[in-house]
């Protein structure tokens, strides 16, 4: 579950620790050893004291309760997105109107016209669950701005993210907010028990490539809603023509490549269900291909292969694996059906995308 858009492929990046997965949920049940007694008594000292890991673990132990609150100890407390100490700047802008003003502030636009948050829904679902998703800061490996770590249990986990540099360009934040909707897709995956319900027929390692697939979508769709907005007029052209002509600030070579293999494969799967591959028997190209690029890199980081394969060996190996292309391909192009921008009908025209910078 990596980020992309970093220029690496999937397999130069090493895989972590499990024991560094669970670093900070681990912390958490400390707080449950000290014992639900004596926490308000620590929480009073750790607050004198100016430790805010220690507080915010503690919190964390009693569900976000404490006697200043009018909460009776004890009470069950819905848990959702929690930053972590030192997450200053996740928790100041990473929260969908708070990213939009920012983007709108670097960009000169307005969110919904010409741009529009992706993870929007993403956040709201995840914030709503009865299972924690930690946000933390820091280096991420390899240079990704964001990386999804689940629990070793499988049910939420932490999402690491790196912060946009000083004064980012709006291209910059962009990127980040894709990345971020791609690792947000992981971490509902994990807090719905989407990735635990594919057991069988699939092995835990084909798991993994159908949910890095649902990812693809949702990561594909919110490159274009971060370039257009939530919609797009008819007389602007059909939606591959759109793209093909989307200035290179707003948008990626490699997702501007990925946002259009998943539209032709989201076509083909309409005109015959299951079937979304024959696209790459003539309109896609299986060596230009992204999608099978990265597939293929998956496939080598996480053993199903012994040598990186080629995309056309990537290709072959999905048309083997039926219930990785339902489970998986079919339900990113969904994905990438429904969270893309859409077409406006009986409307005044859209605003039209900006011409490039510079």
């Amino acid at each position: 579950m990596h980020a992309h858009g970093t220029g690496r492929t999937p397999a130069a990046v090493p895989r972590r620790n499990t024991a560094d997965r669970a670093a900070l949920p681990a912390q958490a049940s400390a707080g449950h050893r000290a014992g639900a007694a004596d926490a308000p008594s620590l929480l009073a000292l750790q607050r004198s004291a100016g430790n805010a890991a220690v507080t915010w673990m503690v919190q964390r132990a009693l569900g976000g309760q404490s006697g200043a609150h009018g909460r009776r100890q004890g009470t069950p407390v819905q848990r959702s997105i929690v930053y972590a100490p030192g997450a200053g700047w996740a928790r100041t802008n990473l929260p969908p109107d708070r990213f939009a003003a920012l983007l709108e502030r670097v960009s000169g636009e307005k969110a919904g016209s010409t741009f529009s948050i992706p993870y929007q829904k993403l956040y709201d679902d995840l914030q709503a669950s009865s299972i924690e998703t930690v946000v933390a800061e820091g280096q991420v490996s390899q240079g990704a701005r964001a990386h999804f770590d689940p629990s070793i249990d499988g049910d939420g986990g932490t999402l690491r993210i790196t912060q946009p540099e000083p004064n980012p360009s709006a291209a910059q934040l962009r990127e980040f907010a894709a990345t971020v909707t791609h690792e947000m897709q992981h971490a509902l995956d994990s807090v719905t028990g989407r990735f635990k319900s594919q057991e069988k027929p699939q092995t835990m390692k084909e798991r993994r490539i159908s949910t890095e697939l649902r990812a693809f979508g949702r990561e594909a769709a919110a490159a274009l809603k971060l370039a257009l907005g939530d919609s797009y007029d008819k007389s602007q052209g059909k939606l591959s023509t759109i793209l093909k002509g989307i200035p290179g600030d707003r948008i990626t070579d490699e997702r501007r490549q990925l946002a259009y293999e998943f539209h032709m494969l989201d076509s083909y799967n309409a005109k015959t269900p299951g079937k979304a591959l024959d696209a790459f028997d003539g309109t896609l190209e299986v060596k230009r291909s992204k999608l099978l690029e990265r597939v293929a890199g998956y496939l080598y980081q996480y053993e199903l292969v012994t040598a990186i394969p080629t995309s056309g060996e990537a290709l072959k190996w999905l048309r083997g694996k039926p219930e990785v292309v339902k489970k998986g391909l079919e339900e990113g192009i969904a994905l990438f059906h429904s969270q893309r921008p859409q077409l406006r009908v009986g409307e005044a025209a859209a605003p039209q995308v900006p011409a490039p910078v510079g």
